[in-house]
C-alpha cells in the first residue's frame, strides 16, 4: 500500500469544499469503525484494475464507511494510475469527483454525507478517467447491448458518463472523445475500444421531441445510435436536473429551460421516463 497522504494533500486531490473538510477530518480521526471499512477496502481492492470484470462487494452500505475506504484508497490509485502512464491532470480531474459528489450530498440533504458512494466505486478500482467534459469507464458489453456488426457481448467499450461541471458544448464534448480515443489507445492497448456507449435519461425519445437539435443537450443526445434496450428510470430525470427525488415539489420547481419543462412535463402526462441506450462510433 502506498504511503498515506496528510490531510491537507489528501483533501486537496479530491477536490473537497471547505464546508465538508471539517467533517471529513473528524472521519478520518475515527478509529471505531476499522472493522467496517477494512471489508469495504478488500472489496475494492479485489476489483482494482479489473475494469469491473471483478464486480465490488457491498459489505455494507453505511456511505461514511464507502467515504472512509475511499481516502484509505487514495494513494494506491494514485500510485497504479502512474505506474499506468495516467498524466496527473487526469488522476486530478477524475478524483474531483469526490468533492463534487460530497458537494452534491450536501445541497440536496443539507447536510455531510455521500448519497452516491456506489458511483465512487467506479473511481477507487480505477476504472473510470475524466478527460475534459466527459468521464469514461472501460468495461466489457453486456449482452443486452449488443448491436449487429457494431457491438458482440464482451468487446471492451467505453462508458460515458457526464459529470455536473459546467455546460455540455458541443466543442468540448468533441474534444473529450477525440483524447478518449488517443488515451485508450495508447495507455491500455491490450483492451482496444471503438465505440462509446451511454445509458441515461437523456437518451429517452420523449426528450428528443422537447430539446432543440442546437441546443448543447439535444446535440449531446443525437450523437448517439438507439440500440433499443431501456428500463425503467422514473425520478433519474428529476434527480439529475432538479437533483431531487420528491415527487411531492414538483410544482415548487423551476420551469426556465426547455429541459426542466420537459422533465416536469412526463410527470404532469402520468408517464415514466427511461433509461435508454445508444453507441457511436470513435
Amino acid at each position: 500500500m502506498a504511503a498515506a497522504y496528510d490531510q491537507d494533500t489528501l483533501f486537496g486531490l479530491l477536490a473537497i469544499d471547505e464546508v465538508d473538510r471539517a467533517d471529513c477530518a473528524r472521519l478520518l480521526e475515527r478509529t471505531d469503525d476499522a472493522e467496517q471499512v477494512a471489508p469495504v477496502v478488500a472489496a475494492l481492492r479485489r476489483s482494482f484494475g479489473s475494469f469491473n470484470q471483478i464486480p465490488v462487494d457491498e459489505p455494507t452500505q453505511d456511505p461514511l464507511v464507502w467515504l472512509k475506504a475511499f481516502f484509505t484508497l487514495t494513494p494506491r490509485v494514485v500510485a497504479w494510475s502512474r505506474r499506468h502512464d495516467i498524466p496527473d491532470r487526469v488522476i486530478r480531474d477524475t478524483l474531483a469527483d469526490v468533492g463534487r459528489h460530497l458537494a452534491i450530498s450536501r445541497r440536496v440533504t443539507g447536510e455531510f454525507g455521500l448519497q452516491t458512494w456506489r458511483w465512487l466505486t467506479y473511481h477507487f478500482t480505477v476504472r473510470i478517467f475524466a478527460l475534459g467534459r466527459l468521464q469514461f469507464a472501460l468495461e466489457r458489453a453486456a449482452p443486452a447491448t449488443e448491436v449487429d456488426g457494431v457491438i458482440k457481448a464482451g468487446d471492451w467499450v467505453l462508458a460515458v458518463h457526464i459529470p455536473e461541471s459546467g455546460p455540455l458544448l458541443p466543442s468540448l464534448v468533441d474534444e473529450s472523445l477525440a483524447a478518449a480515443k488517443q488515451f485508450f489507445a495508447e495507455r491500455f492497448p491490450q483492451h482496444p475500444v471503438s465505440v462509446v456507449t451511454c445509458d441515461s435519461w437523456m437518451l429517452d425519445p420523449f426528450l428528443l421531441d422537447r430539446v432543440a437539435p442546437e441546443s448543447n443537450v439535444g446535440s449531446f443526445v443525437r450523437r448517439f445510435t438507439p440500440i433499443g434496450h431501456s428500463s425503467d428510470g422514473h425520478t433519474d430525470a428529476l434527480y439529475f436536473v432538479f437533483r431531487t427525488r420528491d415527487l411531492s415539489r414538483l410544482d415548487e420547481l423551476p420551469r426556465d429551460t426547455s429541459l426542466q419543462r420537459a422533465v416536469l412535463e412526463r410527470f404532469e402526462l402520468g408517464e415514466t421516463w427511461q433509461v435508454t441506450w445508444g453507441y457511436l462510433k470513435l
